[in-house]
């Protein structure tokens, strides 16, 4: 339409009285007719044409032009203020980030509640299920007695039971055998031994002595002050079953200990803080500052003394400019952002870690990677997560309350992504089977040598073992009896025509008389068949009677052996009777120190040899250098029966009855004293060995085979009993196997994977050095001469050759970091430790930057406080039985009846975020691990993004307020960006395809973080300069474009008519739209830190891609509707087609200007950061210490 025109004579007084007149020409087109007053033409007439919504005026006189409304002029301005309605916007602007600070608040409020009361939650679940299920219910599993299983014997309702320790409450009666711990302060009920003449309570002193055991303590008979006739006297009335009351509830002591937990912040976290101490300390108030101190000269040179404005535009000024320019540096949406890439990625191993366990495929290399490659990345499944699963267990973990992973108090994804250190606490069930399997099996051979035969699992045939030795079929007669030994002492069904697909238990009464270690538990049923027996083979024999003999009081507990056991030497032996002939056997297995005792002869594969010093020795110093090379034995032995007619008193209908078992003990030798100790050290020998040595001189074990039974004849009970103990002397020693424990498969090519990935796997072994080192070396672990670490006191020192001056003691460690060298943080294995001493090393760890993820049994009690501490605790279901359910032996079931064990194993494991099958592969925390590095690459990719788009934002701000120019953006647009464009886009980055070195890289340590942060902030500058300057141009008015938006530089804001706001806006719109055209394409460059765009394609990444449209297509939408209600742009004024197109094509194609610089500042960064990889393996590797050998 026309333009308005009107000629307006602006008339002020002079200081001298005298008009002024200001001659002025002005020309502005209107599209509307309200717009009046605004096209104005001064001129030098005494009258002013004027037009009035659109009509003309009269001619009027300057009162009359004063008198009329909207018209009044004065000296400081000719027309009153239109209304500037982006007010209304400021105020929608300020209602949204008030109803943003109270949903924060609200959210952290909630966050915060649901951290705290996480596991107090989880506890009180469990203890519902207690309440359900009760505290006596009967679980008929067979639990293997190992360390890393504590299961207590309760007696409740009259019935003893096996439970977790966990379950054990005050009060409760126990019972324990020599060599258990307890599990908490307990005191002995029974007959005192103040009084040794006597064990009638009636005949004690009335002053009466109480026997106490504190928690994790060794039950001796020290603690009964030795062995005396009372005590003896005692031990066999009661079988060794001894009973202690529980002083403590030692679940209390659990709870405390999961609720207490002392984690380090996050690497994640730590770094965030430091960037708030940085941004929210420093930054905010420079760019408050800047914002203030250059609207105060804007606002005093050109708006005061240039007489464009009033006092009424330093609020806009000096309170929402300086608003605008601060209000991306604040952290409005982080905690919703937050909570949500949380819960994804949390959501996604999840789902991943429930997806490997089922999975049954199996782990392979990548088709592009030589598996003989030592740098090699560990093997993974093709396993392709359901991403409705993923986003269902994203809602779940987002809205509701997770009783089970506890992925807010354990941080999940974030500590797995920063894992530096794995520590495995437990051995058996965990990193290695419950049960020892044979390694090595001696025996004696002709002319008085000894013979050992190297044993292997079979690779071509299942579940079978091998000889190593090709010409090991020329030792079958040697080998024949104790064949026959192995596959009659065993339960495991072989007898029945059963077979075995696992390593599985061969249980025996002897366990509920006396503690025995693993081997004595584990089926060699597998050995005797490679031997050659058949089942048909021993269809002809048939038990008759079992016999357990122990030695509490034998010699060789005097001597120092091994550190982490104490076992009361035993011996079970089993009648057997030849049906077919009606002969008598006597086999024999257990401790080697008292199978030797009861040999008189031995076998050599031809017949029997007197047994001699000679060939005693060679077999004890081949026991005592399998002790000290982690390995446990058994020896095993028979002797024939030699009687006329059958054993009349053998009850042939309570075979399988323990109660039906004969239990013997043997006393203490009270014929000679004990020799000095210099007396054996001079002879190397043992007490044992010289006691055993007496005996074959004196002929103790001669002339013992034979026995006289006459029919019909009446045998009192103390005969029957002789004949049991004496038939158990004078045997004939067959051989000793040597079994020991051996890594889980893929066990240790995960150590080695973990050592490419720069994750150190340490080991905490309760025994002594040398037994630790043997075992660390099975584990694939260096054990060089500064590859073990004591945590005991020093006295132990003194016991071994330690080249390397290294800390010794866990009260040690701290001062040698501190002012020797840091040794103890590159070891991989630490002896002689406890629950307590894990503990505190595992701190250790951690002050010196160590993120550590635990590893332990979802089933020893002891490990709840260590769970507690690390930053990610993995709990592992230590065995599996027939018995167990579908889900697990230690997993809650869906219905109300819980069984003790799951009930044992969630208190247990009541820290822990994660529970590992036992059939599951460590290679699955390898995938879990590669999974969480990707997820925070990923995070820390994404907030480096946003962040940089934060500070372009407020640097765009800024330099729009320096340039004299309006803000180049609303608020609402800021907080679209922040809100929607900026969000949308990083999230997209979580959806990156697997990289092929994330487990080959090195990760950084959780201390000194953003050492190097000038060198991001040079980066920021380098990457957002030129999208800010292209994005700053299109807003500036002195452009090409100026003719289009208009000119509104040089008018006060207040003053701005409805046309100059709406020119402002569009000209905002359209600096908005290219400003996140230029973020849709850089955001390419943050997916990948290091690689190049040809190297790292973004369209592999299906959602980076749609979101990069949606972005724009919703920025475009956001852009029409904003303007949707401004006045129709004239194809003929103020199209945009009316932009020249280079500014379009500028526009268009400025990307292709500012990607190679973003490619350049990539590779300046790859450089430093493969400089940190160097570095940091160099770091990782070096072992060498000030006090290295020379």
């Amino acid at each position: 339409m026309d333009s308005i025109q009107a000629d307006i004579r602006i008339i002020g007084d002079s200081t001298n009285g005298s008009s002024a007149h200001s001659d002025a020409t002005r020309h502005v087109e209107a599209e509307d007719t309200d717009y009046a007053l605004t096209e104005l033409q001064l001129g030098k007439g005494g009258n002013m044409r004027c037009f009035i919504r659109g009509e003309p005026a009269p001619d009027l006189n300057e009162k009359e032009l004063r008198a009329r409304p909207g018209c009044g002029l004065s000296s400081d301005q000719a027309l009153d203020s239109p209304y500037q309605f982006r007010l209304n916007s400021i105020l929608v602007e300020a209602v949204l980030i008030f109803a943003v600070l109270i949903w924060n608040g609200i959210l952290y409020a909630r966050e915060m509640r649901l951290t705290t009361t996480e596991i107090s939650d989880h506890a009180e679940n469990i203890l519902e299920q207690l309440k359900k299920s009760g505290m006596n219910v009967f679980q008929n599993i067979e639990i293997p007695f190992v360390p890393s299983v504590t299961i207590g014997r309760v007696i409740r309702d009259g019935f003893l039971r096996d439970f977790p320790t966990s379950l054990l409450v005050e009060g409760d009666t126990l019972e324990m055998m020599y060599g258990d711990s307890a599990p908490c302060a307990m005191k002995y009920v029974g007959p005192q031994f103040d009084n040794l003449s006597s064990l009638d309570p009636s005949s004690h002193s009335t002053k009466t002595k109480e026997y106490k055991i504190e928690a994790n303590q060794v039950f001796k008979p020290s603690l009964f002050g030795g062995f005396s006739d009372a005590v003896l006297e005692h031990h066999i009335k009661i079988r060794g079953r001894y009973q202690f009351i529980s002083l403590q509830t030692p679940w209390a002591n659990s709870l405390r200990d999961a609720l207490n937990q002392d984690k380090p912040a996050t690497v994640i976290r730590k770094q965030a803080e430091v960037l708030q101490k940085f941004f929210l300390r420093k930054v905010i108030y420079i760019v408050l500052g800047a914002a203030i101190l250059v609207n105060l000269l804007r606002y005093m040179i050109k708006d005061i003394f240039g007489n464009h404005g009033n006092v009424k535009q330093g609020f806009e000024l000096f309170t929402v400019l300086p608003v605008y320019a601060i209000l991306p540096i604040l952290p409005l949406s982080f905690p919703t952002l937050w909570l949500i890439v949380r819960c994804f990625g949390n959501a996604t191993v999840l789902v991943l870690f429930e997806a490997l366990q089922i999975s049954k495929t199996e782990y392979e290399d990548d088709e592009e990677v030589d598996e003989f490659d030592a740098g090699a990345p560990p093997p993974t499944k093709n396993i392709h997560l359901n991403g409705a699963d993923v986003w269902n267990k994203f809602l779940y973990l987002l809205t509701k309350w997770d009783q089970t992973s506890l992925t807010r108090s354990t941080n999940l994804f974030e500590s797995l992504g920063s894992t530096t250190v794995i520590c495995s606490i437990d051995r058996e069930g965990t990193i290695s089977s419950p049960f020892p399997s044979v390694e090595q099996i001696l025996f004696p051979s002709h002319e008085g040598e000894t013979t050992f035969l190297d044993v292997a699992e079979d690779p071509n045939r299942y579940f079978s073992v091998k000889f190593e030795d090709q010409d090991w079929e020329q030792y079958l007669p040697c080998l024949k009896p104790v064949g026959l030994n192995l596959l009659l002492n065993t339960n495991c069904g072989v007898l029945q025509g059963k077979k075995q697909n696992d390593q599985h238990r061969k249980y025996s009464s002897i366990n509920i008389h006396a503690k025995t270690k693993p081997a004595r538990q584990a089926c060699l049923c597998r050995l005797g068949k490679e031997i050659g027996f058949t089942d048909d083979a021993l269809q002809a024999f048939v038990r008759r009677k079992d016999i357990y003999t122990f030695a509490p009081c034998h010699p060789s507990l005097k001597v120092h052996i091994r550190h982490d056991q104490w076992e009361v030497p035993s011996m079970v032996s089993s009648i057997y009777e030849e049906t077919g002939l009606g002969t008598y056997q006597l086999l024999s297995d257990g401790h080697v120190e008292i199978i030797l005792d009861n040999c008189s002869d031995y076998w050599d594969g031809e017949g029997l040899q007197a047994m001699t010093e000679t060939i005693e020795k060679k077999i004890y110093d081949f026991y005592e250098n399998a002790i000290i090379n982690d390995m446990q034995c058994i020896a095993y032995a028979y002797r024939p029966i030699n009687v006329e007619n059958k054993i009349p008193f053998l009850n042939y209908n309570c075979v399988n009855d323990p109660a039906a078992a004969t239990y013997i003990v043997l006393p203490t030798a009270n014929d000679d004293k004990d020799p000095p100790d210099s007396f054996l050290a001079e002879q190397d020998i043992t007490l044992s060995q010289w006691t055993r040595y007496k005996r074959l001189k004196a002929g103790q074990l001669e002339g013992l085979h034979d026995f006289q039974f006459e029919e019909g004849q009446e045998f009192p009970q103390d005969q029957i009993e002789k004949f049991y103990k004496d038939v158990t002397k004078g045997q004939i020693f067959l051989s000793m196997v040597t079994l020991c424990h051996q890594p889980k498969a893929d066990v240790c090519n995960f150590i080695e994977d973990l050592s490419g990935a720069g994750i150190r796997f340490v080991y905490f072994s309760p025994t002594a050095e040398r037994e630790s080192k043997a075992y660390a070396e099975r584990l694939g672990l260096e054990t060089d001469w500064n590859s073990c670490i004591l945590l005991s006191s020093e006295s132990y020192r003194q016991m071994h050759d330690i080249k390397a001056r290294l800390p010794v003691g866990i009260q040690n460690i701290r001062n040698h970091l501190e002012k020797v060298d840091d040794i103890p943080l590159h070891v991989s294995l630490f002896a002689e430790c406890t629950p307590d001493s894990t503990h505190e090393m595992i701190k250790i760890f951690q002050e010196n930057g160590e993120v550590v993820c635990c590893l332990g049994s979802a089933l020893n009690s002891s490990n709840t406080r260590i769970f507690a501490l690390a930053d990610v605790g993995i709990a592992m279901e230590p065995t599996h039985t027939k018995a167990q359910t579908n889900n697990g032996l230690c997993y809650l079931q869906d219905d109300e009846g819980q069984l003790p064990l799951a009930l044992g194993a969630s208190l247990t494991t009541l820290p822990c975020g994660l529970f590992m099958r036992y059939d599951t592969s460590l290679y699955a925390l390898a995938d879990l691990i590669r999974e969480a590095r990707r997820l925070t690459n990923c995070l820390i990719m994404s907030s480096a993004f946003m962040i940089g788009g934060y500070l372009s934002i407020t640097t765009l701000l800024l330099l729009s307020y320096i340039f004299l120019l309006p803000p180049i953006f609303t608020g609402y647009q800021i907080l679209w960006v922040l809100w929607v464009i900026l969000p949308l886009l990083a999230f997209s980055f979580f959806f990156n395809p697997h990289e092929a070195d994330t487990m080959t890289t090195m990760p950084v340590k959780n201390a000194d973080h953003f050492r190097d942060l000038t060198r991001f902030i040079i980066y920021f500058f380098w990457r957002f300069s030129l999208p800010m300057v292209m994005s700053l141009s299109y807003f500036d008015d002195n452009g090409a474009a100026s003719f289009v938006f208009g000119s509104f530089g040089n008018v006060a804001w207040l003053n701005w008519s409805k046309k100059q706001q709406w020119e402002v806006l569009y000209a905002q719109n359209c600096a908005l739209f290219v400003f996140v055209w230029y973020l849709a394409c850089l955001s390419p460059t943050f997916l990948h830190r290091t690689l190049s765009l040809r190297n790292f394609l973004p369209y592999h990444n299906h959602v980076w891609v749609l979101t990069f449209f949606v972005s724009l297509t919703i920025q475009a939408i956001f852009s029409s509707i904003s303007l949707a209600t401004g006045p129709r742009l004239s194809p003929s004024t103020h199209s945009l087609g009316r932009l020249p197109l280079f500014l379009y094509l500028v526009a268009l194609l400025w990307p292709i200007i500012f990607i190679p610089v973003q490619e350049l500042v990539r590779w300046h960064d790859r450089k430093e950061y493969k400089r940190f990889q160097k570095r940091s393996k160099l770091e990782f590797n070096t072992k060498l210490g000030m006090h290295s050998p020379i």
